[in-house]
């Protein structure tokens, strides 16, 4: 694989844009001389070679806005479209310098708004070049390639990377806290496929870890620590998979009875059959408004069966029989025709979540405690879809030992989801209602739920947040942390500590 050439030494003139070249590689730009501030953002603009957006020029307001309009109103400095690695080093001397606030941008789908600034936003979404050699069993992609970048570039293929299904999430974030997509339980996590990364770190050096060199550690904090935290991936390498082999996607809505059963059935579905079936199931009500009755909560599950459709049939047979659904769509198609009906947007607007995980399944007490605060919805303008999720986690991600990376979530079969969303036309006590709700249902599941969470479905009002993204491997994180990022320059709200 390619990598990236180190940056030559650049320095900035404080009386202007001009820059002087020498010919050696920065090794700390922590310890670089203030040689620019707030005021010369244009000698940096200058250096890039990428581009440096500044409010009410042409294209910063695309650039600036997040995915979850929640933190719209959290407005960059400036926008650095980044083009390479270069532009990277340069963006990090510069907010080093200057101790000023910034953050890094991939997809801009990160929920909790950490990919938001006051300050500078280092946007790495221009390098998103994907390319593979089948030869060496590899894919390759640059840091700012998306989900459907991906998959344009495998399309046709026999090969994939695990990956998500929502088509503009950043590849980036995806594999730094995981990677959970509808092959998860077949092939395992994005992060699991990781072979080799490319980083700026926070001395602006650019270097390279894998399993087995000089920054092995480094490598096992970046499969599953979260985006942010230890430096700027600017490309990654993978194994591929092979996928010439036909899934059966399914698309099953029953009506609103015999809810209990039929989750019951879906989890035992699943988790009988956990390498060769990937399921989203939940329950959400029939239409929008507050206080949904019993019979408006519906139940759907959506995903693909690594086989036939007489073998996917016959597996969903305990389900299908149980209650008539009002929708049934079972169809056999290729893994990339799969891929294709699988994908969403969602969620999207202005949002709130929070995630648990489930050891083995939901027993009916839970079940029941989910339908109850589903019908305490106190309403609002949107249909709550996402009220109650399980994403089928299990499977081939429970083979990889909970030390073996950081992502350490290894003894659960579904990661629990729970959503409020609003629109503008919400009061702001409608929010505040919704928010309470959410708050309040999170507390109420915890008993049924093991104490942890995605980490990329974070939130704000986590209670022990880093214990529960990480949990025992947490303290060989912080360890790391210190090692290659000992100024805190990579600090956030939730960043994790230095040890």
């Amino acid at each position: 694989m390619r990598h990236f050439d180190e940056l030559p030494r650049r320095k900035f003139l404080q009386a202007g844009a001009a820059l002087l070249y020498a010919g050696s590689v920065p090794s700390a730009l922590l310890a670089a001389p203030a040689l620019h501030s707030p005021r010369n953002l244009r000698a940096l603009r200058s250096s890039m070679h990428g581009r440096l957006i500044f409010p009410g020029e042409m294209g910063y307001a695309m650039a600036a806005a997040p995915n979850n309009a929640r933190y719209a109103d959290i407005l960059p400095r400036a926008v650095a479209m980044c083009a390479d690695a270069h532009d990277v080093q340069l963006c990090l001397r510069w907010a080093a310098d200057h101790r000023e606030p910034f953050a890094i941008r991939s997809g801009g789908h990160n929920y909790a708004g950490f990919s938001t600034t006051r300050g500078l936003l280092i946007d790495v979404k221009a390098m998103n070049k994907v390319w593979y050699d089948l030869d060496k069993n590899r894919g390759y992609i640059q840091a700012g390639a998306c989900n459907q970048d991906m998959a344009d570039a495998f399309s046709g293929t026999n090969f994939a990377i695990p990956s998500g299904r929502c088509p503009t999430v950043g590849a980036s974030g995806l594999v730094l806290g995981g990677g959970w997509g509808f092959s998860a339980t077949h092939a395992g996590l994005t992060c699991d496929s990781l072979v080799q990364t490319d980083l700026v770190l926070a001395s602006g050096k650019q270097v390279s870890a894998d399993a087995g060199g000089d920054y092995s550690d480094l490598f096992w904090a970046l499969r599953g620590g979260g985006g942010g935290n230890f430096g700027v991936n600017t490309a990654f390498s993978f194994e591929l998979h092979e996928v010439k082999d036909d899934v059966t996607i399914f698309n099953i809505v029953w009506p609103g009875e015999k809810q209990v059963e039929l989750l019951l059935a879906l989890q035992a579905i699943q988790n009988e059959h956990a390498q060769h079936i990937s399921t989203r199931t939940k329950a959400y009500p029939s239409a929008p408004g507050a206080y949904p009755k019993r019979d408006q909560l519906l139940v759907t599950t959506l995903g693909q069966f690594f086989g036939p459709r007489e073998k996917a049939l016959e597996v969903l047979a305990p389900a299908l029989s149980m209650v008539k659904p009002i929708k049934q769509d079972i169809r056999q198609m290729s893994y990339w025709q799969a891929r294709d009906y699988l994908i969403t947007d969602d969620p999207n607007g202005m949002y709130d979540l929070r995630s648990s995980y489930v050891a083995d399944k939901l027993p009916p007490e839970a079940l029941e405690t989910m339908l109850r605060w589903m019908m305490k919805w106190p309403g609002g303008s949107l249909l709550p879809q996402n009220m109650g999720i399980l994403f089928a986690i299990g499977g081939k991600v429970r083979e990889v030992a909970a030390d073996a990376t950081a992502y350490v979530h290894r003894n659960a079969n579904y990661i629990f989801e729970m959503e409020s969303a609003w629109a503008p036309i919400d009061h702001p006590d409608t929010v505040r209602r919704q928010q309470a709700w959410l708050a309040a249902y999170f507390e109420d599941m915890q008993c049924y739920m093991l104490p942890q969470s995605y980490v990329n479905f974070p939130s704000r009002n986590l209670p022990h947040w880093a214990k529960a993204y990480y949990g025992d491997n947490l303290t060989r994180l912080m360890r790391v942390k210190r090692k290659y990022d000992p100024e805190k320059l990579f600090t956030f709200e939730q960043s994790i500590p230095s040890a």
